[in-house]
């Protein structure tokens, strides 16, 4: 029976994947209201059945706990890479969890289609140190495999007490790498300035109020002040923090709206600015994939607002506002409500396309060996400097 025992993941899954046709038809019902009845009731009448031929007729006896609760994570992965579905019996535990979140390990962890993967990792952390990367797929956790694992369990136990080792198995590019991860709080990254091949270079790894003064006195120095004034901003792997920071992070360069919150078309909130700017003159922001929710609406306000020019690789894509919602019977549902925005109110969710693309298989003839977060730098500079030019559909 160990056979089935591994068939039932996928059986599990296959339940879950009537879910989301659920909820897909009570959204459309919700937008247009036009739609019958029968057609909600077709996809409850699918899931009913399937549930009740898997209960009555599987080969081995199943607990509907069990289903349902696989069902509804799997409904929870259909709604974007960081929704969760708690069931009640894990929900204090994942409140515990998430009261640590990544600072223990400093990996962000998301899910498409039901792998798990590294989102962001953050320098300076455990994780950082262990040289995982962002990309990097979770196989395993302990002795257990990921996919048997529901996404919240995951979490839970990459946010451990200070001093648990957890053994992980990582894959990258097809080849799989063990991993022990020494949890342990690490001092947030801060932002740092430094001058490259005589451009200023403001480096932001990550968004925290507590730096914004930080961040202002850095505006302030000499080196950006020196004519002429161009400088590069380092947003690559920037993913923690305030997304409302990012904002006014903005309006140290320009005036105006810099984003808004909105929910189904509608603006809830809206982010301007009207300080005096710190900073007027040529501006480069550097992202890369694991550019993710508070680097990405930066980069957004700075391209939209002060006319910086992005270079790199598209961004992450995610900067939804996330709310634990308490379900029936106690179980909980993380998903998000509302969606912050770039200048333009537009919510995208495939990323910052950059104005000069760097990717691996653009590189050209001598940058082969070069790695590619450092020609990411280069080609900043260069564009920063006068040496590279943006493609001219970019340039227009």
């Amino acid at each position: 029976m160990s056979f089935l025992r591994r068939r039932l993941p996928f059986l599990l899954l296959s339940l879950a994947l009537v879910l989301p046709f659920v909820g897909g038809a009570l959204v459309a019902l919700d937008r247009a209201g036009k739609e019958d009845d029968d057609s909600l009731f077709k996809y409850l009448a699918i899931f009913t059945e399937v549930f009740g031929l898997v209960r009555n007729a599987y080969v081995e006896p199943t607990e509907p706990d069990r289903l349902m609760a696989g069902a509804l994570d799997g409904a929870a992965d259909a709604l974007g890479p960081f929704a969760l579905f708690v069931p009640a019996d894990g929900v204090e535990r994942q409140r515990a969890a998430a009261e640590v979140g990544e600072r223990h390990s400093g990996v962000r962890l998301a899910r498409e289609r039901g792998v798990a993967f590294a989102a962001w990792v953050e320098e300076g952390s455990p994780a950082a140190a262990a040289e995982v990367r962002p990309g990097d797929i979770l196989a395993t956790v302990g002795t257990d495999s990921t996919r048997d694992l529901p996404h919240w369990e995951l979490e839970a136990r990459l946010a451990g007490a200070a001093g648990t080792r957890v053994e992980t198995e990582w894959i990258r590019r097809g080849e799989p790498r063990k991993v022990t991860l020494e949890l342990a709080p690490y001092p947030a990254p801060e932002p740092s300035l430094r001058e490259e091949r005589g451009a200023a270079v403001l480096r932001l790894p990550r968004l925290e109020r507590s730096q914004l003064a930080r961040i202002e006195a850095l505006l302030d120095s000499p080196l950006v002040r020196r004519e002429p004034r161009r400088l590069l901003v380092d947003l690559r792997g920037t993913g923690g923090g305030d997304e409302r920071l990012a904002y006014e992070i903005a309006g140290l360069f320009a005036d105006g709206e810099m984003g808004r919150l909105s929910a189904r078309g509608e603006a809830l909130e809206r982010f301007t600015d009207s300080r005096p700017d710190l900073f007027h003159g040529e501006l480069v922001v550097l992202v890369d994939r694991s550019t993710i929710g508070p680097g990405e609406l930066l980069a957004r306000a700075l391209q939209g607002r002060a006319g910086a020019r992005i270079v790199g690789e598209s961004s992450f894509g995610y900067t939804g506002r996330e709310e634990s919602v308490a379900l029936a019977g106690g179980a909980r549902l993380r998903l998000a409500t509302a969606f912050f925005t770039g200048p333009d109110g537009v919510v995208e969710t495939g990323g910052i396309a950059p104005d000069l693309e760097v990717e691996e298989q653009g590189r050209r003839f001598g940058e082969k060996d070069v790695p590619l977060s450092e020609l990411i730098l280069q080609k900043g500079l260069g564009l920063l400097l006068g040496e590279e030019r943006l493609p001219e559909k970019r340039a227009a």
